[in-house]
C-alpha cells in the first residue's frame, strides 16, 4: 500500500531509549491539554505529563499539545506515559523527518511539515500527529502556538470539532499546516518579483547568488510539499483506521490545498529559472555592449594608427617619392585625411546601423 507503513507492537510495549544518536539540548516544553465533548470543553495550558495521561482515560475526546524540542530521555517518559511507539519517537527526536503516515496496533502516527522562509532561505521544521480512538497527541518543535486557530474552534459551541469525532480534529490539524504553506508561497513570491526588478534594472555581483538561493528553497519546498500530498493522500484510504468516511470528504479538499500548493511551487521553480536566464542574458547584452564598443574604437583608430605609421616615419631619403613630407601644407594636408577618414567611418556605421 503506496504512502502507508504498517508496524505492529504490542499494547503497553514501552519505547526503547533513543540512543546512539547526537542528543539536542533540553528544552522547557509546553503542554497544553483539551478534553472535549459536544457539550462541554476544557483547556489547561501549562499542565504536568501525569495529568495529561490521567485524562488519556476518560470518556471525552482528548488532544495533548506538545510545543518544544523535547530530549530523548524526556522523549522516552512520554512514549511510556503516553505509550507511544519508540521508531515514531525516533521520528520525533530527529526532526525534519519526510512527511509521511505510520500505522501501529491501535495508534497512527502523522508526520508533516511546518517550513519558514527566512532571509532567501528555506528553513524545515516538522509537526507529528499521533491519533488513536479518542485522543490526539500533537508535537512541534517549536514555540509558536501554530494550532491555536482549531483550539479556538473546539472552544466554539455547536462547532464540527465538537459534534465530529476525533478523526475530525485529525483532520483540522493535517489541514492547518497545509493551510500555512499558503502565506510561505507569498512570502516567495513577493521575493521572486523582487529578485526579477533587480535582475532586469539594475543587477548586481550578488543578484545570480540569490536567485540561486531562492531556486535552492523551491527545490526543497516543492520535495517536502510533494511528501506532504502523498501523506494527505494516504489519510484518505478507506484502510486507515479511526478515519470516518464522512472525514474523508473534507480531506479531499484539504488534498486539493496540497495538490494547489504543489502547484504554485512549481510554477514558481519555473520563474526562478527564467530569472537565471534573464540574469544571465544580461550579463551576456552587457557583455556584448563592451566588445561593440571596443570594436568601433578599434575600428576608428585602425586607418588612424596606419597613417600615423607611415607619416610618423623619418623619410628624408625618399622625400622626393612622399611630396607630403616636405609639402609646407603636408600637416594639415595629414589631418584633414583623418576627419575625412572618421566622418567617413562614422556615417557608414550609422548606415549600417551598427551604432
Amino acid at each position: 500500500m503506496d504512502g502507508i507503513i504498517h508496524r505492529h507492537t504490542k499494547p503497553g510495549t514501552a519505547p526503547g531509549t533513543l540512543a546512539g544518536r547526537a542528543p539536542v539540548p533540553d528544552e522547557a516544553l509546553d503542554f497544553t491539554l483539551v478534553e472535549y465533548t459536544s457539550e462541554d470543553v476544557q483547556v489547561l495550558h501549562g499542565v504536568e505529563v501525569d495529568e495529561c495521561r490521567f485524562h488519556l482515560g476518560t470518556p471525552g475526546h482528548t488532544w495533548i499539545d506538545v510545543a518544544g524540542r523535547p530530549s530523548s530521555d524526556m522523549l522516552r517518559d512520554l512514549g511510556m506515559a503516553f505509550n507511544l511507539h519508540p521508531l515514531a519517537l525516533e521520528d520525533v527526536f530527529h526532526a525534519n523527518q519526510r512527511s509521511k503516515l505510520d500505522l501501529y496496533e491501535g495508534q497512527g502516527f502523522i508526520v508533516l511539515n511546518d517550513p519558514i522562509y527566512e532571509d532567501g532561505v528555506l528553513i524545515p521544521r516538522q509537526a507529528s500527529i499521533f491519533f488513536g480512538d479518542n485522543y490526539v497527541i500533537s508535537f512541534h518543535d517549536h514555540k509558536q502556538d501554530i494550532f491555536k486557530p482549531v483550539r479556538d474552534r473546539v472552544q466554539t459551541a455547536g462547532s464540527r470539532l465538537r459534534t465530529f469525532g476525533i478523526d475530525y480534529l485529525v483532520y483540522a490539524l493535517v489541514d492547518l499546516v497545509v493551510d500555512r504553506k499558503f502565506p510561505l508561497i507569498e512570502a516567495l513570491s513577493t521575493h521572486l518579483e523582487e529578485l526579477e526588478d533587480e535582475a532586469l534594472e539594475h543587477p548586481t555581483d550578488d543578484t545570480l547568488y540569490h536567485i540561486h538561493q531562492a531556486r535552492r528553497a523551491l527545490v526543497t519546498f516543492h520535495r517536502l510539499q510533494w511528501a506532504e500530498r502523498e501523506t494527505v493522500l494516504a489519510l484518505m484510504r478507506p484502510e486507515v483506521p479511526f478515519i470516518m468516511p464522512e472525514t474523508r470528504t473534507y480531506l479531499r479538499d484539504c488534498f486539493d490545498h496540497a495538490v494547489a500548493v504543489l502547484e504554485l511551487v512549481e510554477s514558481y521553480r519555473e520563474m526562478t529559472n527564467g530569472l537565471m536566464e534573464v540574469y544571465l542574458m544580461h550579463a551576456s547584452n552587457r557583455m556584448a555592449e563592451v566588445m561593440k564598443t571596443m570594436a568601433i574604437i578599434t575600428v576608428f583608430f585602425m586607418p588612424l594608427s596606419f597613417l600615423a605609421g607611415i607619416y610618423g616615419m623619418n623619410f628624408e631619403r625618399d622625400a622626393g617619392n612622399m611630396p607630403e613630407l616636405g609639402w609646407k601644407y603636408g600637416y594639415a594636408f595629414f589631418w584633414v585625411m583623418v576627419v575625412v577618414i572618421v566622418c567617413g567611418l562614422f556615417v557608414w556605421l550609422k548606415r549600417k546601423r551598427w551604432i
